[in-house]
């Protein structure tokens, strides 16, 4: 019994040391799996570094063709847009000096604005004594306030002309609307597209615009005015009493009022002003003097469409014995254009004055329209020109083209 128990004894701790040495191996074969996968993972890290270290060297060696000129390029890329901006950029506009555009506080002077430096500005004349003032370009509006005894020219003047507290003064205005507030003795030479407004004045003398320039034509086109649309004569007087205003001589002339623009400024010559009346630009109308011409018979004279930029030529030939009474200048629809033809018999004309503008006239003379035909006879061959028929056919067309069709922006003339 002894000897198996030893036996079984000897062979237990065989058997132990057998597994103990067993264990011991495994656990030395994980420890080294792990070092193995550690080692793994180390390599892989640098692997993947290698390309990054790689592409470093790899720059300078092998440089392409172009790498030297893209610097040049990028400078010439970075010169450009300013270049661009350089040219491209609006060059700053002067901004105007209000003292340009005023007369202040003057007493015996001249002054001049010469064409081209109001260029449709606004202008202001104020507190001036005893001056020659010209104005002589196209304006957008004028003020003249508390003159007294001074001489002043307005050239076109795109919207109105105010003249206030002023006294003993003689003027020459062209405006879209002229009013006057508390002024005394003044004579003015008058274009007005709409009728003249006087409030609280006394002694105003009004004549037809006379006055003459080389750019004075161009400057009534620049300020939107035709010159057949004058209504100088209109007169409208909110404070109405007898004596607030009268007419001038129909002979009264520009020089009559104002002093020779060559005596005074060297952009016109004493030959051009003798050469050119200062009736050339503005026909010189009667207007409103029933009473001065109501013996004398009258005719109608349109002027045609293609003839219109001659209007002012045309009516040039009228002679002392025929008085240029009104003109007008619309456009006609075909009800009105076929209306207006329907007494002369000259159906023929209606295409060529619908909807394009023409000129009427009412011509005053003592054997009108006989004598006015004859004058006209170039023109009505041409095709530039129509002239009533009879007394009656005149009578219909002039009631039907100033009066019926008149656009309120003034007193009829009948």
């Amino acid at each position: 019994v002894m000897r198996t128990w030893s036996l079984l004894l000897i062979t237990g701790i065989v058997m132990g040391a057998f597994l103990a040495r067993l264990l011991q191996g495994k656990k030395r074969d994980r420890s080294d799996q792990y070092k193995i996968d550690e080692s793994k993972g180390a390599t892989e890290e640098k692997l993947e570094e290698k390309p990054v270290e790689d592409k470093k060297p790899e720059a300078p060696k092998k440089p392409t063709e172009e790498a030297p000129k893209k610097p040049k390029e990028d400078a010439v890329k970075a010169s450009a847009p300013a270049q661009d901006t350089a040219v491209k950029e609006p060059p700053k506009k002067k901004r105007p000096d209000p003292k340009d555009y005023m007369f202040s506080r003057l007493k015996g002077q001249t002054c001049i604005k010469v064409p081209g430096t109001i260029n449709g500005q606004m202008f202001i004349i104020e507190d001036c004594e005893d001056c020659d003032i010209y104005v002589c370009d196209h304006l957008a509006q004028v003020q003249i306030d508390y003159c007294k005894g001074c001489r002043i020219f307005v050239g076109p003047t795109e919207s109105s002309v105010f003249i206030r507290n002023c006294e003993d003064c003689k003027c020459i205005f062209a405006c879209q609307q002229y009013r006057s507030r508390e002024c005394k003795n003044c004579d003015t030479l008058l274009f007005a597209s709409t009728a003249p407004v006087i409030e609280e004045s006394v002694n105003m003398r009004f004549g037809c615009f006379r006055f003459f320039y080389s750019d004075l034509a161009r400057q009534f086109c620049a300020a939107n005015i035709s010159v057949f649309d004058n209504k100088w004569s209109e007169i409208y007087d909110f404070t109405p009493k007898d004596g607030n205003w009268s007419f001038l001589p129909l002979d009264v002339k520009s020089t009559d009022l104002l002093k020779p623009l060559s005596s005074l400024a060297s952009f016109v010559s004493e030959e051009e002003e003798k050469a050119h009346s200062d009736v050339e630009v503005v026909p010189l109308t009667a207007g409103n003097r029933k009473k001065d011409f109501a013996n004398l018979a009258r005719a109608f004279v349109l002027i045609m469409p293609s003839a219109v930029e001659e209007g002012a030529r045309v009516l040039s030939k009228l002679h002392d014995q025929q008085v240029l009474m009104q003109t007008k200048q619309m456009t006609l629809d075909s009800r009105k254009a076929k209306e207006l033809l329907l007494k002369s018999g000259e159906h023929g004309k209606l295409n060529e004055i619908v909807k394009k503008p023409c000129v009427g006239v009412e011509v005053a003379s003592a054997d009108a329209p006989t004598d006015v035909a004859e004058l006209f006879q170039e023109e009505v061959q041409a095709g530039k020109v129509y002239v009533s028929g009879t007394q009656d056919a005149a009578s219909y067309e002039i009631t039907l083209f100033f009066d019926q069709w008149r656009d309120f922006a003034g007193a009829s003339l009948h």
